[in-house]
């Protein structure tokens, strides 16, 4: 079994592109060393080329919830709900590739989605807002902290 960690989101989409900016940010820490890393964009269904059976997946993406920008979420499968939901300038929503994926790697171990709420997702906005920008160290602790947890649970 390998912890494979997706970082998600369209870095000219404003906040959207929280994933692909942590992974820039955190590929190189040596904690991490353990883990296969990928900044996958907007990849959608293709995602399932990159999983073997008995992975344990970890999915980093821009949550947007309306409020607490900033603030690091642990979601697992089940629990992706209206309320909460990933945002999806996408291909597919998060929530119909995991759907999807499942059907196709039943034996995956665990998918777990750590979103973080974002403030501004806007097409062809090449940066983070200045409110998430601000909060960064305290969300790289926070994902890197929640990554941790969840790799080391069986």
């Amino acid at each position: 079994m390998s912890v494979k960690i997706f970082f998600i989101g369209n870095p000219l989409g404003g906040d959207d592109g929280i994933g692909p900016y942590l992974y820039n940010e955190l590929k190189d820490l040596s904690g991490f060393k353990d883990f296969e890393l990928h900044e996958l964009g907007v990849i959608g269904l293709d995602l399932i080329n990159y999983v073997d059976d008995n992975d344990k997946l970890i999915i980093i993406d821009a949550l947007k919830t309306g409020k607490d920008v900033g603030k690091v979420m642990v979601l697992d499968e089940k629990s992706i709900s209206n309320e909460f939901i990933p945002v999806s300038l996408h291909d597919l929503g998060v929530e119909q590739t995991l759907a999807i994926l499942r059907m196709y790697k039943p034996k995956l171990e665990r998918i777990n989605i750590i979103g973080i709420n974002v403030k501004n997702v806007e097409g062809y906005v090449d940066s983070l807002s200045d409110e998430l920008k601000g909060k960064m160290p305290e969300i790289k602790k926070n994902v890197i902290k929640k990554v941790i947890e969840i790799a080391g649970e069986k």
